[in-house]
């Protein structure tokens, strides 16, 4: 008697699970753009990644025991399903979207620092104008080159209108485009209900990056780009194996994005791992990459 041979098949729970897995990973990558989450630990992404991975396991277990034998009803005939394309447009935006979100966890900044941020805030510390009163030291040019415009960089004395009256504040390495010269207005951070709280050119500041509109331009541009490179490798054919686990595919595939989670767990709950966190979210924004690589391999 030769041995049967089954083929994982569909159910209600199979698509149940891998829906909840796709729009958990979605919400987690959504928590890490956002931030919901200014500052370890990142809750509300680990969150959502961990019910992503739980129902990555769900989708296995479900898929075994929808397994189609030789006494089973067999599986519809191959074709473009409307849930095929929906999946395409979902693996194409999100693998260049989980990498930015791995990134950004990767320069999330410390605890310490974004709960001194929310406290400056709080006390109203925001850009203003400031008067310079004089120069502290002689400023230093930095030549034009082709990539920027040069600058002057120099020790000022600044006169800052805080609500009890206006103070002088040495205001030290301040960067102006132009020769800086008493009486010229620039801009500084201060608070000002709270002058204890000093002048700043530039705070630190936890996710910086984000607020920059040139960054956020060339960020989504990428993105872009590379969600139309990886639609190009996906048609209906792909989105049907992709749906039907295949454990030689998916397995590996699971396990290098599951990696990934556990690479971003130092950053996300600000602990090291020989002497390094940083590095290991570095390596995890690679693996939504690795992952794709292995099931288009797997498709020739």
């Amino acid at each position: 008697m030769g041995h049967t041979y089954y083929e994982p098949g569909r159910s209600r729970w199979t698509g149940i699970t891998g829906w909840l897995m796709v729009a958990s990973a979605a919400a987690a990558i959504g928590c890490s753009l956002t931030p919901v989450s200014p500052y370890p630990p990142l809750t509300a992404e680990l969150a959502f990644a961990g019910a992503s991975a739980l129902f990555a396991c769900g989708w296995v277990v479900a898929s075994c025991r929808a397994r189609i034998g030789p006494l089973d009803k067999p599986s519809p005939p191959a074709g473009y399903r409307r849930g095929d394309g929906q999946l395409a447009y979902l693996f194409a935006i999100g693998v260049p979207f989980a990498v930015a979100a791995a990134l950004v966890v990767l320069f999330t900044g410390s605890s310490a620092d974004g709960k001194e941020i929310e406290r400056l805030e709080r006390a109203g510390y925001d850009s203003g104008k400031v008067e310079i009163v004089r120069l502290a030291g002689e400023p230093v040019h930095t030549p034009p080159t082709e990539d920027s415009h040069g600058s002057y960089d120099t020790d000022l004395v600044v006169r800052v209108p805080f609500d009890s009256g206006p103070r002088d504040v040495a205001l030290k390495g301040y960067t102006t485009s132009r020769f800086p010269e008493p009486g010229m207005r620039v801009a500084a951070h201060f608070a000002p209900a709270h002058p204890e709280e000093g002048v700043a050119e530039h705070p630190a500041m936890t996710r910086a990056w984000l607020g920059s509109p040139i960054a956020a331009f060339f960020g989504l541009l990428w993105s872009g780009v590379a969600a139309a490179i990886t639609k190009s490798f996906m048609d209906p054919s792909d989105m049907k194996n992709l749906r039907r686990f295949r454990p030689g595919t998916h397995l590996p595939a699971l396990a290098i994005l599951l990696c990934g989670l556990v690479l971003l767990l130092p950053v996300a709950l600000e602990f090291q791992v020989s002497g390094y966190n940083r590095l290991p979210a570095f390596l995890a924004s690679l693996t939504p990459l690795l992952a794709l690589t292995w099931l288009v391999k797997r498709r020739y």
